[in-house]
């Protein structure tokens, strides 16, 4: 005979689990934007991520190379998101990852909010303090 506390705890699970909105999986395959104008190409294969991405920003002209740098990363479907962790090695030798989540939205647009950090040559471990910037992109898909 199930307890007083489990009936209430399984009911409230189930109440919640109806209230609550549901995670739409979320094809991370394609071309996006951000609020700066980058734009990231990738194609999902399996739980792999390969593309392009092309900065739009710069600390100095040439630094992120004359073209787009290789992407290579990973993506989950599992559970209710899509999760996706991605790299790029830019020309002049710093690095930049983001990780974050896809969400397909009711209106049907997908946008892939993520956190970024970006490690630049150090040229002695003195610097090392000044080598690494962290934000937040927001990319919508285009196409």
């Amino acid at each position: 005979m199930m307890s007083f506390v489990a009936k209430y705890i399984s009911v409230h699970a189930v109440i919640l689990g109806l209230l609550l909105p549901q995670a739409i999986p979320c094809n991370v395959t394609g071309v996006w934007r951000n609020e700066l104008g980058s734009v990231l190409d990738i194609e999902a294969v399996g739980s792999e991520l390969r593309g392009r991405y092309q900065s739009a920003v710069e600390t100095a002209p040439g630094v992120t190379g004359p073209k787009q740098a290789k992407l290579l990363g990973v993506t989950s479907n599992r559970g209710l998101q899509t999760s996706v962790a991605f790299s790029v090695l830019w020309e002049a030798g710093s690095c930049s990852s983001w990780v974050g989540q896809c969400f397909q939205l009711p209106d049907g647009m997908r946008v892939l909010k993520t956190l970024w950090m970006l490690r630049s040559v150090a040229s002695c471990p003195a610097d090392n303090w000044k080598s690494t910037r962290m934000g937040e992109d927001t990319f919508v898909f285009i196409s």
